[in-house]
């Protein structure tokens, strides 16, 4: 009867012990296992050089206020609004007061920041 507890005793051991090693070699493996060296991404322009004659699109930064202010061509903001997702030719471009500004009709200009090229 000893015997046999010792045999079940022995052969448990061995099986806690098997079972252990197993699990515990996969752990191992991994986190020896080195990423592979990714090459660096290359970044699209995201304001090329605007000009006279392309085409820009409105872009709002704010998502409750769908609309971007107009400017005169002294670069001071008048009472009119521009929706967002609107599209327009460039007439001309100038820098104001340290402000680059987009001329879109006539009389109406938009902030540099507020397009993007279309």
């Amino acid at each position: 009867m000893l015997e046999s507890k010792k045999a079940i005793k022995i052969i448990s051991s061995l099986v806690i012990g098997l079972s252990l090693g197993c699990v515990l070699t996969p752990i191992a493996q991994a986190t020896s296992f080195t990423a592979p060296k990714l090459g660096t991404a290359t970044q699209a322009p995201t304001n090329p050089a605007i000009k006279k004659g392309d085409k820009i699109f409105v872009v709002i930064k704010d998502t409750k206020n769908q609309k971007v202010a107009v400017y005169n061509k002294n670069a001071e903001k008048t009472s009119k609004k521009v929706a967002m997702g609107s599209t327009y030719t460039v007439k001309d471009v100038k820098k104001v007061n340290k402000k680059k500004i987009v001329r879109i009709n006539k009389s109406q200009w938009l902030n540099i920041k507020d397009v993007v090229k279309n």
